[in-house]
């Protein structure tokens, strides 16, 4: 049974994803935080309407021109494009615009929003069992 074929599993997937992503792309922004003309970035927000449409970006793979080559490293979880921020309302005197009080903010907000994807999918896994076992706990 592919989980995939599940839209709850399919939305968690995606959130948890999406929220690895943009853990990732706020490290950043605070690893530059005292980086000249810096910008920070974030990544696009994700519209659940389009997850259960299955009209979400698909990942760009590598184009196999030859059966040797190997099937390539770009990983899955990267099809979330990064964006610009607008103009912060602070910013340094060299011109870095990394407020790290916001950043440290976004990441609580998306550890939040990947903490409740892993419980959805642990509940949905809890009932399955007991769906396949029979009874009840």
């Amino acid at each position: 049974m592919d989980l995939n074929n599940l839209k709850l599993f399919k939305m968690a997937m995606t959130r948890m994803d999406w929220a690895a992503q943009r853990q990732k792309v706020l490290s950043q922004n605070i690893a530059n935080a005292d980086t000249p003309r810096y910008r920070p970035k974030d990544v696009k927000a994700l519209n659940f309407k389009d997850v259960l449409r299955g009209s979400t970006a698909a990942p760009v793979t590598v184009a196999r021109t030859d059966p040797g080559h190997l099937k390539g490293t770009i990983p899955e979880q990267d099809h979330f494009r990064a964006q610009g921020v607008r103009k912060t309302f602070e910013e340094s005197p060299d011109g870095n615009q990394v407020v790290v009080e916001e950043q440290m903010q976004k990441v609580g907000d998306t550890r939040a929003d990947y903490n409740t994807a892993v419980t959805l999918i642990q509940a949905q896994m809890k009932m399955l069992s007991i769906a396949v076992k029979g009874g009840g706990v």
